[in-house]
């Protein structure tokens, strides 16, 4: 059961198992939709730590419903083999209380905050880092993998989140066939779960893979024959960037990253628009600025 002390978000009906949450969405009587962000990878404490779109999307979440899925700090403690005396000069209690204050300051928002990997590395020594940001923060813990029933007036939507595992680093082939094949990726990834929409982070890599639908042969009422479109997959799925500069100006060559010249990531974060049926029009994929990437809809193919 959730048991936070001090969270204060209203529309979270906190009566629940931490797997199973449900969300009323903060619909007004004119509102066609509500929208949803979704951040992840902040790695406080990493000095490649791009702060600036941390505080950005902060301000943009204090006006719309919002989670956090994970590595809120970057959790590299001395025994680590990522560990490195120039980079990783934040005490780790330091990185949680600027993290869980951030949290904090849209709290009233925040759907909850999820497991990372990078939050579970020192919880195997000082115990359960992710649930102590959430408790200082004042929010909901998700812990590593939850669903959501998002509650709309005229209908439900439910997703399922998590921080989620894996890489989408693809270096060979053609953009098109890289961006398709980090789709492909990512749906096998969360492949397991079923949702009208799931979500991750950990990839520092923005991806959203939308409901498809293909033009089929079919006869209709009057017996005529014709093409139409069918369903062939109704979920959306998403992988949320990050906000950890692989190659940051200031600092170059200090990060685990860049020594192991992994290609440069996306930073920003992930929207999306839920109406009052419970039906999910679309979903953004925003840049740290704050400016729209790319915004996607159910795709139809022949």
């Amino acid at each position: 059961m959730f048991n936070v002390p001090g969270a204060e978000n209203e529309h979270a009906n906190k009566e629940q198992n931490m797997r199973v949450m449900e969300y009323n969405l903060p619909f007004t009587k004119a509102a066609k939709w509500v929208t949803v962000l979704a951040t992840s990878c902040w790695h406080r404490a990493n000095p490649a730590m791009h702060i600036e779109g941390v505080m950005r999307f902060i301000e943009r979440a204090k006006k719309h419903p919002w989670k956090h899925h994970g590595d809120g700090v970057e959790g590299v403690l001395a025994g680590d083999k990522r560990f490195a005396i120039d980079e990783h000069k934040e005490p780790l209690l330091d990185a949680i209380k600027w993290t869980a204050g951030t949290i904090e300051s849209a709290r009233k928002t925040c759907i909850g905050y999820i497991l990372g990997n990078h939050d579970y590395t020192p919880s195997k020594e000082i115990g359960d880092v992710g649930e102590y940001i959430a408790m200082c923060a004042g929010v909901p813990y998700l812990t590593a993998t939850c669903f959501i029933r998002f509650q709309a007036p005229e209908g439900e939507c439910v997703g399922f989140f998590c921080h989620g595992t894996g890489t989408a680093q693809y270096r060979t082939g053609e953009p098109e066939r890289k961006t398709a094949n980090r789709q492909v990726k990512l749906r096998d990834i969360l492949k397991p779960f079923h949702a009208d929409i799931c979500g991750m982070g950990h990839m520092h890599t923005s991806i959203v893979t939308p409901p498809c639908l293909e033009e089929r042969l079919t006869v209709d009422d009057d017996d005529k024959v014709k093409r139409r479109p069918v369903i062939v997959r109704p979920n959306w799925y998403y992988a949320a960037p990050s906000m950890f500069m692989t190659y940051p100006d200031d600092k170059p060559g200090t990060n685990y990253a860049e020594m192991r010249i992994y290609p440069a990531k996306d930073l920003g974060w992930i929207e999306y628009d839920i109406g009052r049926d419970g039906t999910i029009y679309c979903v953004r994929e925003v840049y740290e600025t704050g400016e729209t990437k790319m915004e996607h809809e159910p795709t139809v193919v022949s």
